[in-house]
């Protein structure tokens, strides 16, 4: 999967305001000040009649909006005058004098690849004449946020949802403005789903739900709400079952020599995995959908199971069932190695545990074709674990709540699953729960991130973090946790819709902000806007609330890298953080310091 992400351009205010804050520390000489580039130019004007050279540059390696210093001479002493490229990519220049200027590293600032190393030509073009530098300057990649697919709209009164290709242009589907969260396809990430919520436009019918095909470059709504009732629906998950199936769907079976007949094999026996396709290996998925409706008689529609239609694919021919149903639900998630079902009641903060084997256990017929009946209803069916008792299959189990209620809360549960963290929307903040392996179940929680008792944007450690409706997290490997063998080696992402940031929770405690955010670094001094690029000082969300990570193939070095997709809600697009990419490089060139 290549997508070829849009190039980091600079506003003057952030740039000058980088210049400033710079200077004393970075200069081709330590003693430059502000007022040498700033106060009364003294050095000599181009000269036409002499060439343009360059002697040297430092530092000679960087990335996007690295600060450059080029020496030589006959450089002049006006910017307006002076064109500086990197690589072929024209750089800001923000001083000059005759022997020495300043530039700002662009985006993508090479023209070479060795291996993979980038290399980028250096020139400066003075009134018509030019000189090359000898030597190549390293270009050192950034993870830099783009756009993938949508059309910005000035009001959002004028976004309409629109599906379609976006293959030719990214800008032919159009929608994405609802709260949303996504999720991909357990065995195919080249299929990525999108559940949109009601809010911020209460009251309102949302959003089909919606799967965006990064292989072909479509998007399709494919199941309508009208399958749901027109309910609010908040999160999206895939429960794997346990059977084996042949590609078309049908259960396997196998020859029963007592029976004299053939019987439907059920639960897949050990290594069937390992050699099914994925025609066959699709049917196991199913959609889980929580909804947030409400009944104080706790029979409202709460978690729906969603299996694929008849032709693999899910539709409006899919099958739409009740898995539970108790009380304003604002989220469900499955133990990534255990499959329990862990789904949240707003109305008293609690956490309800749905034992999947009993699900299962109704899917597959018996010998004279029948099955069971699957009962959702959660007080029918509870497990008391202080009595040991039971009602109905005692398929459900309340764990325990949150310190308060009303809260509007949903849970991320890391790959290993040991732990899960609680993301608490409207209260902004994060708990975690730990999980117990001996009776696989979560525990009561406790604050990791946050405080529910006021909001803002600081990152810090703890409580002194500072979160404003925080929303879908995703966890992330870090290789350097990995090489020094650490027992957690996955950071916690999370979009921080109100602060228009994606921030990052360490298995410490410790919150940074990883992109977005940048009041500083703009002009209007708003922390919102839809600028693409460098990941803090450039690069700005809208109300970003949807965001998972994967890895494809990088277009300059072939090997895997990290990517994000993020639902910016209020720019009404899909973004997307990786490395930046240029597939327009060639293969090393031997130039000389010569006039054109």
């Amino acid at each position: 999967m290549r997508m070829k992400l849009k190039k980091t351009t600079f506003s003057s205010l952030a740039l000058i305001t980088a210049v400033i804050a710079g200077f004393t520390t970075f200069g081709c000489e330590s003693s430059t000040t502000v007022e040498d580039y700033y106060g009364v130019q003294s050095s000599a004007p181009f000269d036409p009649s002499k060439p343009v050279t360059i002697t040297e540059f430092t530092p000679t390696s960087g990335s996007v909006g690295q600060q450059i210093c080029i020496k030589g001479s006959n450089f002049g002493n006006d910017t307006s005058q002076v064109s500086v490229t990197i690589g072929g990519k024209k750089a800001a220049v923000v001083s000059v004098r005759s022997e020495a200027l300043y530039a700002y590293v662009p985006s993508a600032a090479y023209d070479q690849i060795e291996g993979t190393t980038l290399k980028g030509s250096v020139a400066v073009t003075v009134g018509g004449k030019t000189g090359k530098a000898t030597n190549a300057f390293t270009y050192e990649r950034k993870m830099v946020v783009g756009r993938l697919c949508g059309k910005f709209y000035e009001r959002e009164a004028d976004c309409v949802w629109a599906d379609g290709s976006y293959a030719d242009d990214i800008e032919g589907v159009s929608g994405f403005k609802n709260d949303g969260v996504m999720q991909f396809s357990p065995y195919n990430h080249d299929h990525l789903f999108i559940v949109y919520d009601q809010e911020p436009h209460f009251g309102t019918v949302a959003h089909g739900i919606q799967l965006l095909d990064l292989k072909n470059k479509t998007v399709q709504t494919i199941l309508p709400l009208s399958m749901f009732s027109n309910e609010r629906l908040r999160t999206i998950d895939f429960a794997v079952d346990p059977f084996a199936y042949n590609a078309d769907g049908s259960f396997e079976k196998r020859w029963d020599e007592e029976l004299k007949d053939s019987v439907i094999v059920g639960r897949a026996p050990e290594g069937w995995i390992d050699t099914a396709t994925p025609e066959q290996k699709r049917w196991r998925e199913h959609l889980i959908i929580s909804a947030d409706n409400d009944d104080t008689n706790y029979r409202a529609h709460s978690v729906y199971i969603v299996d694929r239609d008849a032709d693999g694919n899910f539709s409006r021919n899919s099958q739409v069932r009740q898995l539970a149903n108790y009380r304003q639900c604002n989220g469900a998630s499955l133990h990534p190695i255990n499959g329990e079902l862990y789904f949240t009641s707003y109305q008293k903060g609690e956490v309800i545990r749905l034992d999947m084997e009993k699900y299962w256990d109704t899917l597959i017929p018996d010998e004279n074709g029948n099955r069971l009946v699957w009962d959702p209803y959660v007080n029918n069916n509870r497990y008391d674990a202080a009595s040991g008792s039971s009602s109905g299959t005692g398929a459900f189990e309340i764990l325990f709540t949150v310190q308060d209620t009303y809260w509007e809360f949903q849970i991320d549960i890391h790959p290993s699953g040991k732990f899960a963290y609680i993301v608490v929307i409207n209260r902004n903040y994060i708990l975690r729960t730990d999980y117990d392996e001996k009776t696989k179940k979560f525990s009561a929680p406790y604050v990791i991130a946050g405080d529910m008792s006021a909001e803002g944007f600081a990152d810090g450690v703890g409580k002194s973090a500072r979160l404003r409706r925080p929303y879908q997290g995703t966890f992330v490997k870090n290789e350097e946790y990995e090489a020094a063998g650490n027992d957690d080696i996955y950071d916690f992402y999370f979009c921080d819709s109100r602060n228009d940031a994606i921030r990052l929770l360490t298995p410490e405690g410790i919150v940074k902000t990883y992109a977005g955010g940048s009041a500083a670094t703009h002009a209007d001094g708003e922390t919102f806007g839809n600028e693409n690029g460098e990941l803090r000082d450039f690069a700005r969300f809208h109300r970003p609330t949807g965001l998972v990570n994967d890895v494809h193939r990088d277009a300059i070095t072939g090997q895997n890298t990290l990517i994000f997709y993020i639902l910016d809600t209020s720019n009404f697009c899909i973004r997307t953080i990786t490395m930046e990419e240029n597939l327009e490089a060639t293969e090393p060139k031997d130039e000389t310091n010569v006039e054109p």
